[in-house]
Formats: C-alpha cells, sequence, structure tokens
C-alpha cells in the first residue's frame, strides 16, 4: 500500500492544537493577574518570539529533514552523541508528560459527565488507550482527526471571545502603573507556550512537496494560534479589568455571553481536545524517533519496523509499555501529576534549548544567531526554576555524553591525523 502524505492543512491541524496546547485556558487568568492590564504587551512578545521559534524550526526541517526531528539538527551541529543526548532528553520527556495530560483530560471528562461511575484516574486510561487507536492509523486520518478538534478549539474560543468583547461591558485602561519585576514575571510564564514548534521536524518525511508544505502549515498554524492567543487574552482582560484577582478565574465567562450555561461544559471539552492533541502530536513525533533510533543502530533493530502505514508499531508498542508502567505509579499515588508535569517540562525544555542552540550555530544569517540565542537565554532560565533533583540528574546524564562526544572527537582528530601522515 503506499503511503499517503499530508498536505499543509491536515499539518497545521496537528500543530495548531498542541501548540495552543492547555497555556491557552491556564495562561490568560495568570499572566493577568501578574501584569494586568500590561498582559496583553506580554503576549504581543511572547508571539513576536515564538514567530521566530516557529520559522527557525520550520526552516531546520527543510534543512534537516528526518524522523528524528531536532536530534538530526543537534547532531550536525554538535556530533553525534550530543545528538543522542537531544533524542534522549525527548524521549524522557515524553515518557512522562503524556500520562500528566491525559490526567488532566480525564478530570475534566469526570466534570463534564457529572459521573461517579468511573474515576477520572480510570477515564485518563481509557483516553490513552484512545490515542494509541488513532496513533495506530495512517499519518492522514491522524491528521484529519487532530484538524477536526483543532477547527472546534479555534473557531470556539475565538467566535466566544470576539462575542464578548462586542457585547460585554468592560474596559481596559493603562492608568495603575506596573514594576519591571511583575513584567518579567509575566513573560517568563509566557514562554512555556512557546514549546512545540520544535516537533515539526519529526513529520518532515511525512508531507507532501515539504518546501512548500512546512512554510505554508507553519504560516497558517503561526497566524491562527496568534489570533486566538490575543483574541482571547484581549477578551479575558475586558471583562476582569477591575477585578483584583484573576487569577482562579477560568475561561467559562468568555463563552458565556454566547453559550450561557454551556460554556463550562464546552470550556471542559475544549480542554480535553487540547490534552488530546498535545499526546498525538508528540508520541507520533516520538514513535518516529525510536524508530529512527533503532534504525541507525542505537536502540534494538526490531524497533525500526514500520507497517504498511508508515506506523512506528514497535515504538508505538514500547512506548505504551512505558505509559502504562507510568500510569500505574501515578494510579498508586506513587507519583503525582504536579511531579509528572515538572519532569517532563524538565525534559522538553533541554530538547528545546539543544534545538535552539544548534540553530544559533547552523544558520549563517545574524538575526537567526541573536534570535536563536535569546531563547536559548530565556529557556534555560526557566529550565532553573525545576527541581534540585531534576536540574542535577540532567546534569549528570548532560556530562556523561559530554564525556563521549568529547571522546569521539579525540578519536577523529587522530584519525584525521593518521590519514595525514600516510598521505
Amino acid at each position: 500500500m503506499k503511503n499517503r502524505k499530508i498536505g499543509f492543512l491536515l499539518l497545521s491541524g496537528l500543530m495548531v492544537g498542541p501548540i495552543l496546547g492547555s497555556g491557552i485556558i491556564i495562561l490568560p487568568p495568570a499572566v493577568f493577574d501578574t501584569a494586568g492590564n500590561y498582559a496583553i504587551f506580554a503576549w504581543m512578545i511572547m508571539l513576536g518570539l515564538s514567530m521566530l521559534f516557529a520559522h527557525m524550526f520550520g526552516k531546520l526541517s527543510l534543512m534537516i529533514p528526518g524522523d528524528s526531528g531536532v536530534p538530526l539538527a543537534v547532531e550536525r551541529a554538535f556530533g553525534t552523541q550530543i545528538k543522542n543526548l537531544s533524542a534522549i532528553f525527548f524521549l524522557l520527556a515524553v515518557c512522562f508528560g503524556p500520562v500528566a495530560v491525559l490526567g488532566t483530560a480525564g478530570h475534566y471528562l469526570q466534570l463534564l459527565t457529572s459521573q461517579s461511575l468511573f474515576h477520572e484516574k480510570w477515564l485518563a486510561l481509557g483516553l490513552l488507550c484512545f490515542v494509541y487507536l488513532i496513533l495506530t492509523r495512517n499519518i492522514t486520518d491522524v491528521g484529519k482527526f487532530a484538524f477536526i478538534m483543532s477547527t472546534f478549539i479555534v473557531v470556539t474560543l475565538l467566535v466566544g471571545s470576539l462575542h464578548t468583547l462586542f457585547t460585554v461591558e468592560g474596559n481596559i485602561t493603562l492608568s495603575n502603573p506596573i514594576t519591571v519585576s511583575d513584567f518579567g514575571q509575566s513573560l517568563l510564564l509566557l514562554f512555556w507556550a512557546l514549546i512545540g514548534w520544535e516537533v515539526i521536524g519529526s513529520y518532515s518525511l511525512e508531507v507532501k512537496t515539504p518546501e512548500r508544505t512546512i512554510p505554508k502549515a507553519v504560516a497558517l498554524s503561526f497566524s491562527i494560534i496568534a489570533v486566538v492567543s490575543l483574541t482571547v487574552a484581549l477578551a479575558f482582560q475586558w471583562i476582569h479589568s477591575d477585578s483584583k484577582s484573576a487569577a482562579n478565574q477560568s475561561l467559562a465567562p468568555l463563552l458565556e455571553s454566547l453559550f450561557g450555561n454551556w460554556a463550562t461544559p464546552i470550556i471542559s471539552t475544549i480542554t480535553i481536545a487540547l490534552c488530546i492533541s498535545t499526546v498525538l502530536l508528540v508520541i507520533g513525533a516520538v514513535s518516529r524517533l525510536i524508530s529512527d533510533q533503532a534504525k541507525n543502530g542505537l536502540l534494538p533493530s526490531w524497533l525500526s519496523y514500520k507497517n504498511k502505514n508508515n506506523v512506528a508499531t514497535r515504538g508505538l508498542l514500547s512506548l505504551f509499555c512505558i505509559h502504562i508502567i507510568v500510569f500505574t505509579l501515578f494510579f498508586l499515588n506513587i507519583i503525582s501529576i504536579q511531579q509528572l508535569v515538572a519532569i517532563a517540562n524538565a525534559f522538553f525544555l533541554c530538547n528545546a534549548l539543544l534545538g535552539v542552540l544548534a540553530c544559533m550555530r547552523i544558520f549563517d544569517s545574524l538575526w537567526l544567531k541573536i534570535g536563536s540565542a535569546i531563547l536559548a537565554i530565556c529557556f534555560f532560565s526557566i529550565l532553573l526554576f525545576s527541581s534540585i533533583y531534576i536540574l542535577l540528574a540532567i546534569v549528570v546524564v548532560a556530562v556523561y555524553f559530554g564525556w563521549l562526544q568529547k571522546k569521539e572527537s579525540i578519536k577523529e582528530q587522530k584519525m584525521f591525523s593518521q590519514v595525514g601522515n600516510d598521505l
């Protein structure tokens, strides 16, 4: 069976929901609580950096296409062992993150159904199985499913927020001053919303005419994300401008003017859709990474197998087994959602940090080098907020692979010297 590939619309569908992520639900209240009505300027700055981040990784995926994604760029910039380090960071992040994301989705699903027949953790397990079932399908089927969910998320949030802006009484004033510290804290919160664009490269072999499809998909996805993010943030400020604190507020009020009592169930449904979209993207990307690493001899060769639909089924099976183990720890309350999120976020940041450092070394453009340096500083600063135990683990793993890379470089230098002497 000939493998079907996706166009820019379906690739955009894969990206929009996950990159909006739970941040579009959590961040507007949190950033407004920190920066007040100046929050909209923080969103604009973040989106400017997001555009740069998206452009860099879209460009990288064309320069160095392959199932491994970011690690391929890291290999070109720093060597094979640092590539392996990047791959391990991404693998570790996806070992822990999806269980946390679907644990959150299970909680909202239980609230949505108002049923106590199934505990939210069992619902999370059901969602995990559902995601893996979807991922066994051809990439075009996965893309269509993600596109439908992304369309639902975008249309609902955009229409509800615009309706609120035009029909609900509110205002936005900049009369109250803001400290540099508060504005900086709001930017720090928003930098989490940048993560996600680095996964584009993992799908570079799954698209039609990548040189046209990927730039168009990146441009469309970013435009949609920017419009939705700014509209939602502005509408939230519009109706909360006189509030003393909005940190614990949900986005449901943005939809109440249009959907009435259905607003809270709709927000819950959107959150579930965002969670599923995110997990689809990252598990699909890592299954391809596992297959590619196995093909190159870095993992057992049997993991490189892909079926007639070009699905890395053995990579998916290995990930499913890992997620069942992590889910069991979560189910037994040995590890919490907060701990899972902390671990996953730290490793996602490490992978993104290596990616932007690779961009800084690979790209010739001074503008892109400066942008990469800014993003690297920001990601490193955010990483420092991680648990000391996670940071120690990261340092140990990074030092080990750095040592391996140093040994490899010395070996290569000796080999070249020997060849030169022989000549």
